[in-house]
């Protein structure tokens, strides 16, 4: 069963009551054949960060939607997000079901589907990257899973201990995890986890042709793709400075940049034969890491949101997105299952001030860090400047989105005193990935930060439960904890706005970032390139 899109509360719904109470089934969806030796011209994106060489491995997720963008061109999963199919869109697998009960899922490969090297992608690979998996989600999948059972030579199952009700949405959605992305288990044993990071081989539209590691990536189509793929080559730059990537777009240098700062959108809007594609995406939110801490002035329930009080978040908006973002009250975007509508967050300066006598700050105090999301680094200064204002001070910090990442999972060490973290976030499918992945105690990417018991409670008794009434009720009792004690201060759901070159071939901006999960520009074999 598939969802083209979820557009109304009731789609939710349904979809709880069909991953409980009957199969899911996904059939197979009819593509010509391979077309890469078909394919012609060439694609240069413009990246708005420096690349980690982890985003080449499938087996090491972040638990972002960051290694969507690399993933997505080099390998391919059994199922996964692709256009407006949130997580069940058939790829490396023709079909599959889900067993009534959920304790089962049944997978069928695609016949005559190879790896790049020429290797065949057999039921092993996919028994070999899934037990071997160690990224995001990694310890549920392995909590929940009993064994995998190679049933024939195209064939897999996996046996789950207990019900897995989330385990199609979560197995499919590439930026939480990516235990169902394959790799090829001789060749990854051969190079080693570290040689496979530098010259990966996938089953993905496009091979690897030369990496210059945190630099550029040249790939060129994969004439064995099950899919016909339309540009010959494609090349990824890493380019943070955000002048630097407009001036490739307006010399033909680049083909598709990323992430055009509020401040240039006018400028990049008026270059001849250019589209700005403003994709509604991820939603920014503040965290505050160990106020927990009796010493920590965040702790106090009123600092945090007299923070809340100082955000002008349509100002945020405007300047930073153009205007084309969304200012809202949750820092869960509002399109997946079980998120709840919250009101937008009012300013209030004079208020801030108020609260943050009472709290014992008349003067108000210092931040040892403000950290932003890399490169979003002019939304971290705007909060710095607002924060200001009622006389909370810090300093900004930047660094590689990579080491960004990497630091959020060495948890609470590694953002030691007084900080504010600017975080941006956009995961499909359910609102428990943006808990798990960002809030709760011991999760991939929250660690050890926050830590509310409460909450954390609930959140168990969320995922133990097979009742799809209790389930929502639970976690719209957390989205409520969260906010109404300002643990998280929402911002808004930016909109990530991009740019589109005359070369690439698009009626609309919609052809060529098509994909709701993410801002980026993939299924990368669907885009043209003009004659």
């Amino acid at each position: 069963m598939r969802y083209p899109r979820f557009e109304t509360r009731s789609m939710f719904g349904l979809l709880a009551v069909t991953l409980i109470l009957i199969a899911v089934v996904s059939t197979a969806i009819p593509f010509s054949s391979p077309a890469g030796a078909a394919a012609k011209g060439k694609i240069v994106l413009a990246w708005h960060a420096g690349f980690a060489s982890r985003w080449l491995d499938p087996q090491e997720h972040d638990g972002t939607a960051t290694p969507d963008n690399f993933f997505t061109a080099l390998h391919d999963a059994l199922i996964k997000n692709q256009g407006t199919a949130l997580y069940d869109h058939p790829a490396l697998a023709e079909r599959f079901t889900v067993a009534a009960d959920a304790k089962s899922a049944t997978f069928t490969l695609r016949k005559g589907i190879t790896f790049h090297n020429g290797d065949p992608v057999t039921p092993q690979d996919v028994k070999f990257s899934y037990e071997n998996y160690r990224g995001a989600k990694a310890d549920v999948f392995k909590k929940k899973t009993e064994r995998v059972e190679i049933v024939d030579d195209r064939t897999i199952r996996f046996v789950f201990k207990e019900p897995f009700l989330d385990f199609a949405i979560l197995f499919g959605t590439a930026n939480v995890a990516g235990p169902g992305w394959v790799v090829p288990e001789k060749y990854y044993k051969q190079v080693g986890a570290d040689g496979f990071k530098q010259k990966p081989i996938g089953a993905g539209p496009y091979k690897l042709v030369r990496h210059e590691p945190g630099v550029k990536i040249e790939m060129e189509a994969f004439d064995g793709y099950y899919r016909p793929v339309n540009a010959k080559q494609l090349v990824m730059i890493s380019v943070p400075e955000a002048a630097t990537r407009v001036a490739m777009l307006e010399r033909g240098e680049a083909d598709i940049i990323y992430n055009v700062p509020g401040e240039l959108i006018t400028k990049v809007s008026k270059l001849p034969g250019v589209v700005l594609a403003p994709v509604l995406s991820g939603s920014f939110f503040i965290e505050f890491p160990g106020f927990q801490d009796p010493k920590n002035p965040f702790r106090d329930k009123r600092v945090r949101e007299a923070v809340s009080l100082a955000i002008d978040r349509r100002a945020m908006n405007q300047t930073e997105s153009g205007g084309m973002g969304k200012p809202t009250g949750n820092w869960i975007n509002n399109d997946v299952l079980y998120a709840i509508e919250w009101p937008e967050f009012g300013r209030d300066v004079e208020k801030a001030k108020q609260l943050l006598r009472e709290a014992g700050y008349p003067n108000g105090f210092d931040v040892d860090w403000v950290t932003p999301i890399p490169a979003f680094y002019s939304r971290g200064e705007r909060i710095i400047a607002q924060l200001r204002e009622v006389g909370i001070r810090g300093r900004l910090q930047t660094m590689e989105r990579g080491i960004f990442f990497q630091r959020l999972q060495g948890g609470l060490k590694e953002f030691p005193g007084t900080q504010i973290i600017l975080q941006g976030a956009r995961i499909a499918g359910s609102w428990s990935f943006w808990y798990e992945g960002y809030f709760k105690c011991g999760g991939f990417n929250s660690r050890d930060r926050i830590c509310v018991k409460d909450l954390d409670g609930k959140f168990d008794q969320y995922e133990r439960s097979i009742n799809p009434a209790e389930r929502k009720k639970l976690a719209e009792e957390i989205q409520r904890g969260i906010l109404e004690n300002y643990y998280l201060v929402p911002v808004f759901r930016h909109a990530f706005v991009n740019a589109i070159g005359p070369k690439v071939v698009a009626q609309k901006w919609q052809d060529v970032f098509p994909t709701i999960t993410t801002g980026y520009a993939y299924p990368w074999e669907d885009l043209k390139v003009k004659e």
